[in-house]
């Protein structure tokens, strides 16, 4: 149906468009962004054809149809943004309260709207309920409340031993199912990366004769609290979003300048930081050896690193 699109920028669009080629296409003249992934060579590709997903934001509604509200919505924050996105694409920070607040909120966007910020919100919960499950077994006065309620309700007898025995036996894995939940969370989260992001130094990084690169997770967000500490003078980012191929946006509790000047070797350095961020790809002005190396180096090290999706309920 017309205003309902299939294919859904997770990223988006005109965001990749300022991470393009500055050498068009040799055949086409199309601006084309670089694309790498771990096991893939790199590829060109126009904007139009990265980030997608067939319905990502879509879910089932009430009369069992396809609902776009969760497209609509992106799609209307991101025409408020617009001229805000541009000027901070452009090299300069918000002047306003307003703008700051719109800007963050772009920036907040980025973060959520992605698969793997999907996935960041369906696991917290999982684990979040897994650990009620686990507290719950583990009790026994409240498991035995919690199995006389049940058959109160379903009319079926529930022994508390045997259903502690059931929920203890082997793995179980949990699953978030519900689309539509997933994105009202999404939101949800959204809303509270922006005040995050509204209470943080929002600083400007300039390329001067490099540029930047981003991925399919374009923001990378820490734990201050996690991170050494620093020598007298050095800054740390606890946000990092790349604005164009020449300016990267910082956000920081620290104190500083509003702007920082970075020569090559210092954009290669922040780059290499910002691919171990992806997700699965890597969107890029340019084409480069390290790029894929550490797409490959951070690949292997998931994988290395990956947690048994089995949860067991009472290990």
């Amino acid at each position: 149906m017309p205003g309902q699109p299939k294919a859904q920028h997770y990223v988006q669009r005109a965001y990749l468009d300022a991470f393009c080629d500055p050498i068009p296409h040799e055949r086409t003249g199309s601006p084309v962004l670089w694309v790498h992934s771990a096991n893939q060579p790199p590829r060109r590709q126009i904007p139009k054809e990265c980030a997608v997903e067939n319905y990502f934001y879509c879910h089932q509604d009430e009369t069992g149809g396809r609902s776009f509200i969760g497209e609509k919505f992106l799609a209307d924050l991101e025409s408020a943004s617009a001229d805000v996105v541009k000027a901070a694409q452009a090299g300069a920070l918000p002047a306003t309260l307003r703008d700051r607040f719109t800007l963050t909120g772009y920036v907040a966007m980025s973060l959520v709207r992605t698969p793997a910020g999907k996935r960041n919100v369906d696991q917290a919960t999982i684990d979040h309920t897994v650990q009620q499950i686990r507290d719950l077994v583990n009790d026994p006065v409240r498991h035995a409340e919690y199995c006389a309620e049940m058959e109160k309700r379903t009319g079926k007898p529930m022994d508390p031993e045997e259903s502690r025995r059931v929920l203890s036996r082997g793995k179980v894995r949990a699953v978030q199912a519900s689309r539509g939940w997933s994105l009202r969370m999404m939101a949800e989260s959204l809303m509270l990366f922006q005040r995050q992001f509204m209470d943080m130094r929002l600083m400007i990084i300039h390329a001067n004769d490099a540029f930047f690169v981003t991925s399919d997770c374009p923001v990378a967000v820490h734990d201050p609290s996690k991170a050494s500490l620093l020598p007298r003078g050095f800054l740390s980012f606890e946000m990092c979003f790349p604005l164009s191929r020449k300016y990267c946006l910082a956000g920081t509790y620290s104190s500083g300048p509003s702007e920082l000047q970075l020569a090559s070797d210092q954009v290669e350095k922040l780059n290499r930081f910002l691919i171990r961020q992806a997700d699965r790809f890597v969107y890029a002005p340019f084409d480069a050896e390290y790029i894929q190396r550490e797409l490959a180096e951070t690949r292997a090290m998931r994988v290395a690193n990956r947690r048994d999706e089995g949860i067991r309920i009472l290990g």
